[in-house]
């Protein structure tokens, strides 16, 4: 599992944290079908103002979750993460980030992942806004360590360069204490 690990690690640091590593990547070589998506990924990234991202708080459903079992679990999700967004002339945000935080059962979660939201009102306001973040996830509890893609939808509300973000991790398997967790985190855009 660390194996797995240090090398997700070091894939993140090198995709997000260096600039000229990305910039030389060329999305022209992976074909039509991925080259697309990774020109929109990559023209985020470079174009894109600075974000912090800033984790927050999980709530486990009560309704899925026994009382003891919710006693045990993590509820303050604390954690730390960077992006880069752009914001279109509709006020549509599109973001690149990488996010780690303490999960559930206070271990580290690795997120790096895209995200879109759309908003209503005017931008001097408070808005309304809703979309989604599909993203590589790595926890230790899930598939030994080994990193998988998720997507999940959000839920903003938004006030000049600060957005209050929540998303809903469903129950995949069903059962009782397993997934259906109201997550909250924050993000501020540096401008």
């Amino acid at each position: 599992m660390k194996k797995h690990l240090c090398a997700f690690v070091s894939m993140l640091l090198a995709v997000c944290c260096s600039t000229p590593a990305f910039a030389a990547f060329e999305c022209s070589d992976m074909g039509e079908w991925l080259g697309k998506p990774c020109s929109h990924l990559a023209k985020t990234y470079r174009e894109g103002d600075t974000e912090l991202l800033f984790s927050g708080f999980a709530w486990h459903l009560p309704m899925t979750y026994t009382k003891e079992k919710r006693d045990e679990l993590n509820q303050y999700a604390i954690g730390f993460g960077m992006g880069r967004t752009t914001e279109d002339a509709d006020g549509d945000t599109r973001s690149v980030f990488l996010l780690a935080f303490l999960e559930s059962h206070k271990k580290v979660q690795w997120n790096l992942g895209y995200s879109w939201s759309t908003y209503w009102g005017e931008r001097d306001s408070l808005q309304l806004g809703l979309g989604y973040t599909a993203m590589i996830v790595q926890r230790p509890d899930i598939f030994h360590g080994i990193p998988f893609p998720a997507a999940l939808p959000l839920l903003s509300l938004r006030y000049g360069n600060a957005s209050l973000v929540t998303t809903f991790i469903p129950t995949i398997g069903g059962g009782v204490n397993n997934g259906s967790v109201l997550y909250v985190f924050g993000r501020y855009t540096l401008k």
